[in-house]
């Protein structure tokens, strides 16, 4: 899983890179609105029903194939009612281009239906070097579909393209994969159950997508496509650690943890310890980033990027806290608590909402000040809620992230006076000795405080790499 991750973190590094290179920023910015309103039905054509077939760990025949047909049936339906409010969508942002856009991305909701069992199936059974097969081949192809249309002038429509035909790969891919197929049959009565916990969950992820995404409405609606581009390129630069480092080991985490969850001393070390490795390595980007964005800007995405470092200092401390925050839904979801995230994210929105919207008054750097400074409120807020489910101290929680975040914030010291000192020489010089000083800071700073957590994670990966060569 982690080698696909990180396959898959350099191919959308390079693919974006390029496409920033060869797009402008307004094209990022509408294909951003479209994704608003496709993301939260793509969220409908999953409604939870992946997570419940892991969950429940059903092997019942009539019961899979009942999930596929009604997923697929809910997956139909939305892209229709996407397809039909695409103008509607285009009046809101006030951009009339905007509609073939969504009505073209609307075929994306179906390909999220049929995958969504796979894709569980193999979660269920923990097989992740076929799922990290299936999203390395969908990233490359989308990546060099994209690129290749960017270059013959297609514009947006590049942008539009990727997405579609990277889940199409992944899709048969993971079909490929595995043994199983839907059968003609479909059965409320067996199906019930599963559909229950996945309709609780789907509100949670309503509300959770909500809060990660109406930041992009709000700016795209008020501020227009241009700053939208900037900020969501700033936001994707964010999540690149968040979902290559934090997503392998939650993906991990989550029917590791539904294995263990009558042991609760046993479940509450497993998530530590997954706590600990992602700040281990999440930390330090997040912390370099900050460090030396204003040069990484310039030097990779070039002028026209610029106004989007003061955005991505913001983010990357945002960043730091929402790596390990990823986590958390791990808790509520192998507990079979849904409804409890629910209820902290229909708190959390109205506080999401009120922060960003004060901060619309500075532009898109005051949006991500705003987002940043609710976003850590609710996260203790949310560690609350989950912690008390397993009995786990926020001290301990503390403690796990404690060495790490020491290690990052003597390297941030030393490469902020490092990139100061070499304030004379080009941009290119001081990223590439800031990233090498960072490197070499932070590896020495973490073997002199935190060579335990070091070797335990290390220990991990070399279990993990002897498992699968066996």
């Amino acid at each position: 899983t982690g080698l696909g991750q990180v396959l898959r973190q350099v191919i959308q590094v390079i693919g974006s890179v390029a496409l920033a290179r060869l797009l402008v920023p307004d094209d990022f910015g509408v294909l951003g609105m479209a994704m608003f309103f496709v993301g939260i039905g793509q969220l409908f054509a999953d409604f939870g029903i992946g997570s419940a077939i892991i969950q429940a760990r059903s092997d019942d025949r009539v019961v899979l194939s009942s999930c596929f047909w009604l997923n697929l049936a809910v997956a139909a339906t939305l892209a229709l009612l996407v397809l039909v409010a695409a103008p509607w969508i285009a009046d809101f942002y006030q951009r009339s281009d905007l509609a073939p856009m969504v009505a073209v991305l609307s075929l994306n909701l179906l390909l999220a239906g049929l995958q969504v069992v796979p894709q569980a199936l193999l979660y269920r059974d923990m097989r992740f070097a076929d799922l990290a097969k299936a999203q390395v081949l969908g990233s490359l192809a989308g990546a060099l579909v994209a690129i290749m249309m960017a270059w013959y002038g297609a514009g947006v429509w590049s942008l539009v393209a990727q997405p579609l035909v990277g889940s199409s790969i992944g899709f048969a891919v993971c079909l490929a994969a595995l043994r199983w197929r839907p059968y003609l049959e479909f059965s409320w009565a067996r199906t019930e159950a599963l559909a229950r916990f996945s309709f609780a969950l789907l509100g949670s992820n309503l509300a959770g997508y909500a809060n990660r995404n109406v930041d992009s409405l709000l700016v795209g609606r008020f501020l227009g496509a241009g700053p939208l581009g900037l900020y969501s390129m700033a936001i994707q630069l964010m999540l690149y650690p968040l979902q290559q480092v934090s997503s392998v080991i939650v993906r991990v985490l989550f029917p590791t943890l539904v294995q263990i969850k009558d042991d609760l001393e046993r479940l509450r070390s497993a998530y530590l310890k997954a706590v600990g490795a992602i700040a281990l390595i999440t930390f330090p980007m997040m912390g370099g980033l900050f460090s030396v964005a204003d040069d990484f800007v310039l030097v990779v995405f070039g002028a026209d990027w610029a106004e989007m470092a003061p955005v991505l200092k913001v983010v990357a401390w945002v960043g730091m806290m929402q790596s390990v925050a990823t986590t958390v839904g791990t808790i509520y979801l192998c507990v079979g608590k849904p409804g409890v995230a629910l209820q902290v994210s229909l708190i959390s929105m109205p506080i999401l909402i009120v922060g960003m919207f004060i901060g619309l008054n500075w532009g898109i750097w005051g949006v991500a000040v705003g987002y940043g400074i609710a976003s850590y409120g609710i996260f203790y807020f949310s560690v609350y809620m989950a912690f008390r489910l397993i009995s786990l101290r926020i001290i301990d929680f503390h403690f796990t992230i404690l060495r790490p975040l020491l290690a990052t914030l003597g390297m941030v010291a030393a490469l902020v006076w490092i990139v100061q000192l070499l304030a004379p020489l080009s941009p290119l010089v001081r990223l590439s000795t800031g990233v090498i000083v960072g490197a070499v800071m932070y590896l020495g700073l973490s073997l002199l405080i935190n060579k335990k957590q070091i070797i335990e994670v290390l220990s991990l990966v070399g279990n993990a790499l002897h498992r699968r060569s066996a």
